[in-house]
C-alpha cells in the first residue's frame, strides 16, 4: 500500500473533484483489473498510479505539462474495470474525463483530432460521406488490399495501419431511415432508438436488427430526430465542453417525444447516456437529465427486463446447435453494470452452448478510438484475447459493442480463425427470423 500525505491544494488549481479523488485508499485491488498495468506491470500505468499523478498536479509536485503525466493519463483505456474492483467506489472514469479536459486545455489536440471530435462525429452529412466512401471500397473489392496495406505499413504509419486493418467487409451505403417504424402486431409501446455516430457508420446492420426485434415485440420504434453523437468519444478524448453541449442538445431534442424507453445498442454510448444525470446534476437541465436517464436502457437490459418470457418462446424452436462465446464489453459490464442479462438472453436459445470467455473483465483493446491512438497497447491486449478465443474454440462470438466487434474481427482475421463475431441483437434476430 502506498502512503501518500494529504496536502490541501489551492481551489483555483483544482481540475478534478478532490473529494472523489481522495476516496482512493491506495489498497491496490484495482491493479490486476487494469489492462495497462497487466501488460506493463508499471505502477504509474495503474489506476492507483494515475490518481497519484493527478494529486501530484493538484499539490504542485507535478506539472500538467510533464511528459510522463500526459503519457500515463492518456494511455488509460477508461474501461472502468477499476471501478468494479474498487471497494471505496472511486469514480475513476469521471476523474479521468476531468483530467483529460485539463490536458486538452493546456496542450490542445491536433487539427485533425479537433475536426473528428468536434465536427465530423456531430454531423450526419459528413458521416454519410465517410460511409459512402467506405462502402465504395467494398463494392470495388478494395477492402482486403487496404487491410494488407495496413499490415505492411504498421511500423511506419501505426495509426493509419490500425484504421485500415479495422475495415469491416459488411459496411453499406447510408440509408435514410423513416422517423418511425410501426409495431408488428399488437402495439405494446413506443421506444426511441439512438443509432449512434460511428456505430451507425460501421454497424448499420446492428441498428436494423434492433429495429426488427423491437417491432416484432410490439413497439413503435422512433429514430430520434436531430441526434447524431452522444458525446462519449469527445469526453473521453478531453473535449468535455463539446460533450456537454452534445448532451444538452440530445436531452432537449428528445423531450418532445412521448416515448416509454430510449434504447442504445452501443455500450459506450449507453454509459454516456446514463451518465448525463451526474454530468448535469448541478445544471439548469438537472431534472430533464434525470428523467431522461430513468428511461435509458441497453438493448440487452431492456429485453431481459421486459421480454424474457416472450423471447423464451420465440427462441425455443432453434434448429441448429452452435457453440457461442460471450465477450463482455467494458462499458456494458463496468460502467453500466450489466453482466448477467446478455448471458441470460443467450441461454434462452435452444440447442446453443453458451459460455463466457476467460478474462472477460479485461478489455480487448478497442475502447472507442483507443485502438487507433495507442496501437501497441491495443494490439497487446487483442493478442491476449485472441489466444483465449483460440483455446475456447467457439463457432460464434457475441458481444454488445460495435468497437469490440470490429477489434475482435481484426484479431481473428490475423490469426486465420473462422469463428463469426456478432452483436447480441444480431444473433437473437438471426435465430428469431430462422424460426419464423
Amino acid at each position: 500500500m502506498i502512503d501518500i500525505p494529504i496536502l490541501v491544494a489551492d481551489e483555483s488549481d483544482s481540475f478534478v473533484d478532490e473529494s472523489k479523488l481522495l476516496a482512493c485508499i491506495h489498497c491496490g485491488l484495482c491493479l490486476p483489473a487494469c489492462p495497462t498495468h497487466v501488460i506493463t506491470g508499471e505502477e504509474m500505468s495503474s489506476p492507483r498510479g494515475r490518481l497519484y499523478l493527478m494529486r501530484g498536479v493538484l499539490e504542485g509536485r507535478v506539472s500538467e505539462l510533464d511528459a510522463a503525466f500526459r503519457e500515463h493519463e492518456l494511455s488509460c483505456l477508461v474501461c472502468r474495470a477499476c471501478e468494479t474492483a474498487c471497494p471505496s467506489g472511486v469514480e475513476f472514469g469521471y476523474l479521468m474525463e476531468q483530467t483529460r479536459a485539463k490536458l486538452e486545455s493546456v496542450r490542445p489536440a491536433s487539427r485533425i483530432e479537433r475536426f473528428v471530435y468536434q465536427r465530423l462525429l456531430v454531423s450526419r452529412q459528413k458521416l454519410n460521406l465517410v460511409q459512402r466512401s467506405l462502402a465504395l471500397t467494398r463494392v470495388l473489392g478494395l477492402v482486403r488490399p487496404l487491410r494488407a496495406l495496413g499490415r505492411l505499413s504498421a511500423k511506419v504509419f501505426p495509426r493509419i495501419s490500425q484504421m485500415l486493418q479495422l475495415l469491416p467487409a459488411s459496411i453499406t451505403s447510408p440509408v435514410k431511415r423513416p422517423s418511425k417504424y410501426a409495431a408488428v402486431g399488437e402495439r405494446r409501446g413506443a421506444v426511441g432508438l439512438l443509432p449512434g455516430c460511428v456505430g451507425d457508420v460501421f454497424g448499420a446492420r446492428i441498428n436494423d436488427a434492433t429495429i426488427r426485434v423491437l417491432r416484432n415485440l410490439g413497439y413503435d420504434v422512433h429514430i430520434l430526430p436531430d441526434v447524431t453523437c452522444c458525446g462519449a468519444l469527445a469526453i473521453h478524448s478531453g473535449f468535455r465542453e463539446k460533450a456537454l453541449e452534445l448532451g444538452k442538445h440530445l436531452i432537449k431534442s428528445v423531450q418532445k417525444a412521448d416515448l416509454d424507453f430510449y434504447i442504445s445498442n452501443i455500450s459506450g454510448c449507453g454509459a454516456m447516456l446514463k451518465d448525463y444525470e451526474k454530468l448535469f446534476a448541478d445544471s439548469a437541465i438537472a431534472e430533464e437529465a434525470a428523467q431522461f436517464r430513468s428511461k435509458v436502457r441497453d438493448i440487452s437490459e431492456f429485453l431481459f427486463e421486459q421480454h424474457s418470457e416472450d423471447l423464451s418462446k420465440l427462441l425455443a424452436q432453434n434448429r441448429g446447435h452452435q457453440r457461442v462465446a460471450y465477450h463482455a464489453a467494458c462499458h456494458l459490464q463496468h460502467a453500466q453494470r450489466i453482466t448477467e442479462e446478455p448471458l441470460a438472453l443467450l441461454h434462452l436459445i435452444a440447442k446453443v452452448e453458451v459460455f463466457a470467455l476467460d478474462e472477460n473483465d479485461l478489455c480487448c483493446g478497442s475502447a472507442g478510438s483507443y485502438n487507433v491512438e495507442h496501437p501497441a497497447m491495443s494490439n497487446a491486449l487483442l493478442d491476449r484475447k485472441i489466444e483465449i478465443i483460440e483455446r475456447a474454440l467457439p463457432e460464434v462470438i457475441v458481444t454488445g459493442n460495435i468497437g469490440c466487434l470490429m477489434q475482435l474481427q481484426k484479431g481473428l482475421r490475423a490469426s486465420n480463425a473462422t469463428c463469426e463475431v456478432l452483436h447480441i441483437i444480431e444473433y437473437l434476430d438471426r435465430v428469431m427470423r430462422a424460426n419464423a
